[in-house]
Order: C-alpha cells, then structure tokens, then sequence
C-alpha cells in the first residue's frame, strides 16, 4: 500500500497541471478550417508504435504531432488508439529497464504470469491511474481547443471509487469533455487484472454526426454495433490494440463485418510495439457498407502495415448513408418471432 502511494505521488509531481499547461502555451498556435458540412466530412485515425517517455513533454509532443497532421488535413475529428497512455509507464523509475527484460523473454517460458503477479500490476495501475487520466484529459481538451477539431482521446485507466476501467472520452473543439465510454467486454487479461466493465453504450452528439465509441474487444460481438445503430449513430469510433501477432482474418472478426451489418461508419485507430513482454498490432482504418466505397470492398483507407506510425484520413458522406439506409431492403431486418422463441428457450428453459 505504502508503495502504490509512492507512485501516485510520484505521478502528479511529474504530470503536474501547471506544467502541462505552461508547456503548451510555449508551443505556436495555428488556425484551421474543419469540414463540418455533412456531405464531405473528414476524419482522422492515429496508428502508433508506443514510445516509452522520460517526461510530459515528450507525450505531448507526440500526441500533437498526430493532431497536427489531421488538423492540416482539415479533419473535423482525430481519433486516438486503446491504452493510448502506455507510453506515461516510462515515467516511473526503472520500469524502461525492466520493460526491456520483459520483451527480451518474450515467448521464451511459456508460461502465464501469476495471479500474485496480476494483483500487482492491478495495484500499480491503480494509483497511478487518476494523474494519468487527469493529465490525458487536461492535454486532449488544449489540444482540441487549439486546433479547433474533435478528439477521442484513445482509453486509459478510470478509477472510480475502488473500481478501474478501460475507457475514453470524446473532446469537443472548445476543449470540452463531452463524456466518457467504458470498455463493455473485457479480455482474459484485463479480467485477470481485476478490470471493472462498462455497463452502458453512450452515443455523443457532434456537429458532424452522432458518435459511440466502443473499445477493441467490444467489436467482437454484433450486439455492440446493433445499439449503436439502435441510438442513432452514423459513425463508430473504436480503438484498438490487440496484444497478438497480426493476422489478417483474426483482424476481420473486428469492425469490418459489424459495419456492414450496421449501416455505419467505421473508424479504427490502433496501437503497436512491445510492451510487458506482450506484441501489440494492428492497422488503423475507415471502414463503410461495400455500396458507399469505390471497390466495393468495406474499405475507405487503411494503413498498409500493422506497425508503424501513421494517421490514416478519409472523407464521409454521412448523407449518402442515409440514403443507402433506407434503400435497402434488408438494413436493419429483423425476424421478431425467433429472437422471442430464442430467448424463451436459452434463457428461460422453454
């Protein structure tokens, strides 16, 4: 307890608000012009390598420069990878050291870290947590309000009372948070790890659209984007980092099939490199229903490696969805009569 203390100390000194603050205030300021009418919408996802920092200054700059690059390229939103915070881990004393070592093992034992060792690393996150999510928020909502563009923050830990989830928030172009998404179906390590799920999709109103912004293994289940389009939506923004080698059909049980079975829109930023000894891949991309993309392929852009920095841009025409929507004859189709005798019969025996 005495040590977890130590670390969440040791993190509000180094993530310190006036100092972010002052850092970017140092930095030069631009005017954009963002695309917000609903017929040429432009978004931006990030896919980066993480990056262990020595300090705040060297995350910020990193995060701007991929705001900086969608903002130049008039995107109205810019959309950040799952645990877009692992980089902040450098800041604790002797972790890059071990890091290393962990990597260097990778694969070689064999075996499945301890539950001993999992309360462990539950512990760390946990108080270090609340300064690295306030720092996150305070730096996305400069930013955002710098650029004058939209931000998904990418997830991070949220501590709330004694429970900790994997969740992100949506930044308005005021630098206002406009809420919070907590990841709604976790992985065997997060659980291992003593993670809390979410119990609600959120949908968020944007000038541009309306927005759920689920987390990585949430894709897995068809469940997710269905409510989606149950609250309205006409994009799905969900972050990624899968900790497995990248293979191309494992890629596919994610969000290409959930956006042809949604009518929606699809953006995907995603994270890689090595970390705990763990591979992270995966391709960021923007995807849509085959009939609204050139080769009738679900594919908009993609990035053509699943390592690697990049901002992947495309542009929306959330009107022809609309039009796509109510011309097909089998979007949205449902068989009442099934869905009853299924759910009769899985869950109440009949």
């Amino acid at each position: 307890m005495y040590m977890t203390r130590i670390i969440e100390i040791i993190y509000r000194r180094k993530l310190n608000k006036r100092r972010i603050i002052k850092y970017l205030e140092t930095k030069a300021s631009q005017n954009f012009n963002t695309h917000k009418k609903m017929d040429e919408i432009i978004v931006s996802c990030v896919q980066r390598e993480i990056k262990l920092v020595s300090n705040v200054e060297e995350y910020i700059d990193m995060l701007e420069e991929f705001v900086l690059q969608a903002a130049e390229r008039k995107s109205s939103l810019v959309a950040f990878p799952e645990y877009n915070f692992f980089d902040l881990l450098g800041l604790l004393p002797g972790f890059k050291a071990v890091n290393r070592y962990l990597n260097s093992k990778a694969g070689t034992s064999g075996e499945e870290g301890s539950g001993k060792g999992n309360k462990l690393i539950h512990d760390i996150f946990y108080s270090l947590s609340k300064p690295i999510q306030e720092a996150i928020e305070l730096i996305m909502c400069l930013l955002a309000r710098k650029y004058g563009i939209y931000i998904y923050t990418g997830s991070y830990f949220i501590r709330e009372g004694k429970s900790l989830y994997n969740g992100g928030s949506v930044i308005s172009p005021e630098g206002e948070i406009l809420g919070t998404q907590m990841k709604l179906h976790l992985t065997d390590f997060e659980e291992q790890l003593g993670l809390t799920r979410g119990r609600e999709l959120k949908a968020f109103d944007l000038e541009i659209g309306r927005v759920c912004c689920p987390v990585c293994m949430d894709a897995t289940y068809y469940e997710t984007f269905r409510l989606a389009r149950n609250l309205g939506c006409d994009m799905v923004i969900l972050p990624i980092a899968n900790n497995e080698e990248y293979n191309l059909y494992r890629a596919l049980r994610g969000i290409w099939p959930r956006v042809q079975e949604s009518y929606v829109y699809g953006i995907k930023p995603s994270l890689n490199g090595w970390l705990f000894g763990m591979h992270f891949t995966g391709k960021a991309g923007i995807f849509a229903p085959v009939n609204l993309t050139k080769n009738k392929n679900g594919l908009i852009a993609i990035s053509r490696s699943h390592e690697g920095n990049n901002v992947i841009t495309a542009k929306l025409d959330i009107e022809a969805l609309y039009i796509l929507r109510e011309n097909d004859e089998y979007v949205g189709d449902i068989n009442p009569r099934f869905e009853k005798d299924y759910y009769i019969s899985t869950y109440k025996g009949g």
